[in-house]
């Protein structure tokens, strides 16, 4: 019997080059093919926030605090600006980039290249302190 997973489905960005109705006309080997490229397999990661850390608001501003011993911050306060609360808040429950992006854009006034690459840094930048982590 299989386990049961909470049905769930996130954005991918074609990044292939193909148009949505080419990319529907592959037959299943070379849609598979096309789909295990490197770049749609980076497209896929799903991060979130670990475990050990709170985001609270505090008389209208924000902190995190790391409650873990464990963590590479465990004895530092985070003020994060609004934008940042955003994408804290988008990675708390597992998303892709992509996911993000479009939350983003609903979100905000400005541009998709802005938005890509404000989330290419914070996902950088939380991996290498271990505050985010991949996820299946």
């Amino acid at each position: 019997m299989k386990q049961y997973k909470k049905p769930e489905f996130h954005f991918i960005r074609n990044v292939g080059g193909m148009s949505g109705r080419e990319t529907a006309g592959l037959q299943d080997d070379r849609l598979e093919e096309y789909l295990s490229q490197e770049a749609f397999t980076e497209e896929k990661k799903k991060y979130r926030i670990r475990s050990g850390f709170v985001l609270r608001e505090i008389a209208g501003e924000y902190t995190i605090i790391p409650v873990d011993s464990g963590s590479l911050i465990s004895n530092a306060v985070m003020a994060p600006n609004d934008s940042a609360v955003f994408l804290w808040k988008a990675f708390e429950q597992p998303s892709t980039k992509e996911d993000v992006v479009r939350k983003g854009l609903e979100e905000y006034d400005t541009t998709e290249e802005i938005i890509r690459n404000s989330i290419d840094h914070f996902v950088e930048s939380t991996l290498k302190y271990k505050i985010l982590e991949e996820v299946e």
